[in-house]
């Protein structure tokens, strides 16, 4: 297997042939851009509705909920540009034997697979959740300290780790069924439930999503951002993501002992 050095340079390769492709059709970007922008402070405008006749709702006051909508928006962002792209592609790649293909390159399959293409359009996405986030932050009046901020990047990683284990899982499957197009509207559905704190769903739902687990994707870390964290989840949310990313790979690696090649 190639060192990760020489792999994350021909990712960066992958990217740069997108980005210039991409970059010769800039009303397409900007007007993406535009799009992005405009739904985002919709649904920051239609978050006040809850609001309007009480300062907090399940714990959560509108500024920090605000906080929440930005990382949904930029999680969404990053898994529309890097995620679904290669989702999309991977029935066609075992239908038309493209993953017998890429089967046989000196690349770590899994990588290349599920990083090498890149949609620009949605890159500055999570840009705009992110300065959202930002505005959430202030607008709360809550300070953030050193330690909420590393906190709060740690666990933003690990929501990352999170939604790149399921893009792995979906990818697995859409091997061993070839016929999953519909996998990629799961992936959609597993990042859209997590728009609001997961404290605004009544049980059982709530419990659900915990466990799921959609809480750590923008509740936690938005938590963390807003120093209402439990200590604990600190230490849980790593463990959680190391372990859906090695059960995404072992997965993967088990459908392709059980993949037989396009012509089977």
């Amino acid at each position: 297997m190639n060192p990760w050095p020489r792999q994350a340079r021909i990712l960066g390769i992958c990217w740069r042939a997108a980005v210039t492709g991409e970059m010769e059709y800039r009303f397409n970007f900007l007007a993406n851009f535009a799009l992005s922008m405009f739904w985002m402070l919709w649904a920051a405008a239609g978050a006040s509705v809850y609001f309007r006749f009480t300062g907090t709702v399940a714990g959560w006051t509108q500024p920090e909920v605000l906080v929440v909508i930005g990382l949904f928006f930029a999680l969404n962002g990053l898994r529309q540009a890097l995620l679904q792209p290669n989702l999309e592609r991977m029935t066609e790649y075992v239908r038309r034997g493209t993953l017998d293909f890429l089967l046989t390159k000196p690349f770590d399959a899994q990588l290349l697979v599920s990083l090498r293409h890149l949609k620009v359009n949605n890159l500055l996405d999570p840009v705009l959740g992110l300065t959202l986030t930002v505005i959430g932050v202030a607008l709360s009046g809550r300070g953030v300290s050193a330690a909420a901020l590393a906190s709060f990047l740690l666990l933003l990683a690990c929501a990352v780790l999170l939604m790149y284990a399921l893009s792995v899982v979906l990818m697995s499957l859409a091997v061993v069924l070839v016929a999953g197009e519909e996998l990629g509207r799961v992936s959609f559905a597993f990042v859209e439930l997590s728009r609001f704190p997961v404290e605004m769903y009544r049980n059982p739902a709530q419990a659900v999503l915990t466990v799921v687990p959609v809480a750590f994707l923008t509740t936690y870390p938005a938590a963390a951002l807003l120093g209402r964290l439990d200590a604990y989840l600190l230490l849980l949310a790593p463990a959680v993501a190391a372990g859906a990313v090695v059960l995404a790979t072992l997965l993967w690696r088990r459908s392709l002992r059980s993949y037989a090649g396009a012509s089977a």
